[in-house]
């Protein structure tokens, strides 16, 4: 299928969406919305109701837990160079540990610049995997590249380097974080970012003093990976449907 195909499901309002059953929420797939699905109209609306402080002017949303370059890191290629047979064999592992609805795609064909027809894979845009950072900077972009790959427990590490006063700015990603200093020092401290940001569920809850990142970063397959990211993906869920209906 067309991704321009999957974009004609209707447009789902704030009201619409808050009065969906709580399943129907958790297994809502934003890219219905819109290309950009942690930016469509419904994201923004969501965020404004729990995230006070967001600013669409100088925020955005973000996908916080994505595939594409760590499917780079565990097969050496990005999935639109694998062989068909890889890329049906990810499809099953994304497929069995992510709960869905009958219409969620999990790929979708694209054609490059010469004409060529290739397909691209989805990334997980339920609920639970959206949040928000600062526009300016390019934060986002610069956690996809080396070291971190996109990887998110490397990008809380970080911040937590940051919060502690031991970060220091050798790369883009800590240069940029550096820049906005002004947006995370109002949290005070990680253990507030974390709160205030409904992060809990990437934190090992095997230690109960020192916040540490679910190591994402260390799967040693692909499928791991997916079965960590996606109980991740929705148990945050959970705690932001919570969220909304507090904020009806």
């Amino acid at each position: 299928m067309k991704l321009k195909k999957y974009l004609q499901f209707p447009q789902c309002s704030l009201n619409e969406f808050l009065a969906l059953p709580k399943k129907e929420t958790l297994l809502f797939d934003f890219l219905t919305q819109g290309e950009e699905a942690d930016r469509t109209k419904l994201t923004n609306e969501i965020y404004c109701q729990i995230f006070p402080w967001f600013d669409k002017q100088t925020m955005a949303g973000d996908t916080l837990i994505t595939y594409r370059i760590p499917i780079k890191q565990f097969y050496g290629k990005y999935y639109r160079y694998l062989e068909r047979k890889k890329q049906l064999e990810i499809l099953q592992t994304i497929e069995k540990f992510t709960p869905h609805g009958k219409q969620q795609i999990f790929e979708f064909e694209m054609v490059d610049k010469k004409g060529q027809p290739y397909m691209q894979l989805c990334n997980n845009y339920h609920l639970g995997n959206f949040g928000i950072l600062p526009k300016h900077n390019g934060i986002n972009p610069k956690r996809a590249v080396g070291p971190y790959f996109d990887y998110f427990d490397s990008f809380i590490k970080v911040l937590d380097d940051f919060y502690n006063q031991s970060m220091i700015a050798d790369d883009q990603l800590k240069k940029a974080i550096f820049q906005q200093k002004d947006y995370f020092e109002v949290f005070g401290s990680f253990r507030n970012f974390i709160s205030a940001n409904y992060l809990q569920t990437f934190i090992d809850d095997s230690y109960n003093q020192k916040l540490v990142a679910k190591n994402l970063s260390g799967c040693s397959s692909f499928e791991e990976y997916v079965a960590v990211a996606t109980k991740i993906i929705g148990q945050r869920g959970k705690q932001l449907w919570a969220a909304l209906q507090r904020a009806k």
